[in-house]
């Protein structure tokens, strides 16, 4: 059996090809990822605007029904802020302790809760102490959201 090969031609090289990359589970994941971030972030300063709203109320009335809602509403953001953002829980970055930043500030914002609620029951309900301890709160949440 014999091949007769008749001419030799080459093959020219298409020009000016673009290799798309397939759009597939990755756009989806990172488009997933905006608008849950989206909504979580709309859902924390909601969430910031209540409390906020609420120690506005123990300032000016101390009751202790108000400091059980403040309370709740403090709760149910740290509980938001660890269950549904991934950004908190996943970052490693130390204090000047070498501490954990998150826990640290988690940690300190239910230890200002203490002393607020003590502040709260107190006789006297010193008000500059307990405006200066819902403002120490305030700032904490904030620093935990940036």
């Amino acid at each position: 059996m014999d091949i007769k090969v008749n001419e030799i031609k080459q093959v020219a090289q298409a020009e000016n090809v673009k290799n798309t990359p397939q759009i597939g589970d990755e756009f989806k994941f990172t488009l997933m990822s905006h608008i849950e971030e989206k909504d979580l972030q709309e859902r924390l300063s909601a969430m910031m605007n209540e409390i906020t709203m609420q120690g506005g109320k123990i300032k000016k009335r101390k009751n202790i029904t108000d400091m059980k809602k403040y309370r709740s509403l403090l709760k149910e953001f740290m509980n938001e802020v660890l269950n549904r953002s991934h950004k908190f829980s996943r970052e490693n970055f130390l204090d000047r302790r070498g501490r954990h930043r998150v826990y640290g500030i988690i940690r300190k914002v239910d230890e200002t809760l203490d002393k607020l609620a003590e502040e709260l029951m107190k006789e006297e309900q010193d008000n500059i102490q307990v405006m200066s301890l819902i403002g120490e709160i305030e700032g904490l949440l904030i620093d935990l959201l940036m």
